[in-house]
């Protein structure tokens, strides 16, 4: 019984590997998988993070964490992702425990991104019917 159960766990956790991307931030670029997918900016101590179309300034992703300045009150944290060109704001408070590089696993996971940058339309519309839950 106890090799069934590590035999289990062990293919859960290849299973859950092999499906997500390798996403890392260096010298200025998000790579995926080791390859540069876009340009990024980090403000406000962190909190904020704007994806850019490769060598350019053109903003396509926006994200924040927003724990509206209640550090120890947490139910009112929430993720906002905005996604400029495609006028899309997604509030959510699922995603509250996910960092940013979680985030853009997500993203490409759902196929919101591919590794040209490009935004798949009828996914982010999917993806924000998932993830949009904040009521104000």
């Amino acid at each position: 019984m106890k090799k069934n159960y590590v035999l289990l766990l062990t293919m859960l956790l290849l299973s859950i590997t092999m499906y997500s991307q390798d996403i890392d931030f260096k010298k200025g670029k998000v790579l995926a998988d080791k390859k540069s997918v876009f340009d990024f900016d980090k403000r406000k101590m962190g909190s904020e993070l704007s994806l850019f179309k490769l060598d350019t300034k053109t903003e396509l992703i926006y994200i924040e964490i927003n724990n509206n300045n209640t550090i120890s009150y947490l139910d009112d944290d929430f993720v906002k992702i905005v996604f400029p060109k495609n006028e899309v704001t997604i509030e959510s408070t699922l995603l509250i425990d996910k960092n940013f590089k979680e985030i853009i696993q997500l993203l490409f996971m759902n196929n919101v991104v591919d590794y040209n940058g490009t935004i798949n339309q009828e996914n982010l519309f999917l993806f924000k019917q998932r993830q949009n839950n904040r009521k104000i």
